[in-house]
């Protein structure tokens, strides 16, 4: 009997450290199927429409008893992104989220699906793009959503969801950077300029900015690439192909923002 009792205590001990060792350290938690389906009265699009507004005149606007919905298309894992993230809707809108807080990955990761309170949050014009912030400062800068307050406001829903790009081209960036703002993108025959390619994303000592065109040359987009990012040190690709990445805008020029350099595939030839 007390064999049989022991047999059964060492089965279960395997069984639960086979399921710890299963389970990586800075996985999301596993919330697969759970949605609290929580009614949402706005949309992240409106959102930005009215953040417009907000260069001129009022500077932020306090938000009221609204709740949005949204998926992590750009989270902080790489580094490129800090103390923020970018969601965006079924209906193609999109919103910054700025945390007072890093390793957001590890709740929000892309492909995190979240409901976003605003009562009480402001929502801010930052040189072109608009985010949503804790509050705002006498001097005009701004505070994340404190880390011990972020479960009041964001509420994680399931995971993961598959997020499809939407396909621009330089010309639809450059007629209405607003409409693709805090989205995500996808452009095809594009490569990084003479000057770009074959260099580092940046200068280890300041955050650079990297140019890329497309094929026909007929235009040119501004790359941001952060000094901490993990892919700070790599090679820009020298091909061309296709590249997805975030849109920023800073004052009215549209910016790219690149999550990593998995979302570069610049294997084809390079335009003459």
């Amino acid at each position: 009997m007390k064999l049989s009792i022991f047999s059964l205590v060492l089965l279960t001990s395997c069984l639960m450290l086979n399921s710890c060792l299963k389970q990586k350290a800075g996985d999301p938690p596993s919330t697969a199927n759970y949605d609290p389906y929580i009614t949402c009265n706005d949309s992240l699009g409106d959102l930005n429409f009215k953040a417009l507004y907000l260069v001129s005149g009022t500077k932020s606007r306090v938000l009221g008893d609204t709740t949005v919905y949204g998926i992590v298309v750009g989270d902080d894992r790489s580094g490129n992104l800090y103390k923020k993230i970018v969601i965006e809707d079924s209906f193609g809108g999109g919103m910054t989220i700025i945390i007072d807080r890093t390793y957001l990955y590890s709740d929000f990761p892309v492909g995190r699906k979240v409901y976003v309170k605003l009562k009480g949050l402001s929502l801010v014009n930052y040189k072109g793009t608009p985010e949503i912030v804790y509050s705002v400062n006498s001097d005009a800068t701004t505070n994340g959503i404190p880390s011990a307050l972020v479960g009041n406001y964001i509420i994680k829903a399931s995971y993961p969801h598959v997020i499809t790009p939407k396909l621009v081209t330089l010309a639809d960036l450059v007629s209405g950077s607003y409409k693709y703002c805090n989205t995500l993108v996808q452009l095809d025959n594009m490569q990084f300029d003479d000057a770009s390619a074959g260099t580092l994303y940046s200068d280890p000592s300041v955050s650079t900015n990297r140019t890329i065109q497309n094929c026909a040359k007929t235009g040119t987009l501004t790359m941001y690439n952060s000094s901490y990012a993990d892919f700070q040190p790599d090679t820009t690709p020298t091909g061309n192909g296709s590249i997805v990445g975030l849109i920023s805008v800073y004052i009215s020029t549209a910016q790219f923002v690149l999550r990593d350099t998995a979302d570069i595939h610049f294997y084809g030839t390079r335009c003459p």
